[in-house]
């Protein structure tokens, strides 16, 4: 027992110099410094620690979006009105014009639409109705009788998206084209649509 124990202690493992096996890894020789005491060598291989790989982590491609701002169908109704009462005579085009200038002076932020368009006196076309001589209701009633209400509708549904065409080059006011007024001698002419004229 006790030679047992001398032999395990006097054990001793170093590497072969040189020596490898055919995986790359270091042969240890173990043995042992006593010559008195027999104790066959043994060859074996220590294992090298794993090479961490090096992985790319992908881009996560998950996705998501924040839900896009819904007018009522109270606002988007009040904005169609103040489109058809301004411009319908000028068409799609100069309804857009005047829905640039609502939504510019929005900020582009589709909850600001409605209180735009009912500041008082800032559109004429509903000078009756900021000043409350007349109901926003009986308005509406007024625009939705003329042809050009489905396409108000739809121009005030664009508005609301990142994907709008501004065609008035960032107008926040307009004027009948012709018109001269006090206010206007301090902006830039931007464009003419119809029967308006765009200013900044």
């Amino acid at each position: 027992m006790l030679h047992a124990c001398l032999a395990a202690a006097a054990l001793i493992a170093a590497p072969i110099a040189g020596a490898t096996s055919e995986a790359g890894m270091p042969i240890i020789r173990i043995g042992l410094d006593n010559p008195d005491l027999f104790v066959p060598e043994v060859f074996f291989h220590l294992p090298r620690p794993p090479t961490p790989e090096l992985t790319t982590v992908a881009d996560d491609e998950s996705s998501f979006s924040i839900p896009r701002y819904r007018l009522s169908e109270q606002d988007r109704e009040t904005v169609a009105a103040c489109l058809v009462l301004e411009a319908a005579c000028q068409g799609d085009f100069g309804m857009r014009g005047v829905m640039a200038v609502i939504r510019n002076r929005a900020g582009g932020n589709p909850e600001l639409f409605t209180r735009t368009v009912l500041q008082r006196y800032q559109f004429s076309a509903l000078n009756d109705i900021t000043s409350g001589r007349t109901s926003l209701w009986r308005a509406i009633q007024r625009a939705k009788k003329d042809r050009m209400w489905s396409a108000a509708l739809q121009i005030v549904d664009d508005a609301v998206l990142d994907s709008w065409h501004d065609p008035t080059g960032g107008a926040t006011h307009y004027t009948r084209t012709g018109e001269r007024t006090r206010w206007t001698r301090s902006l830039a002419r931007t464009t003419t649509i119809g029967a308006h004229s765009f200013y900044r």
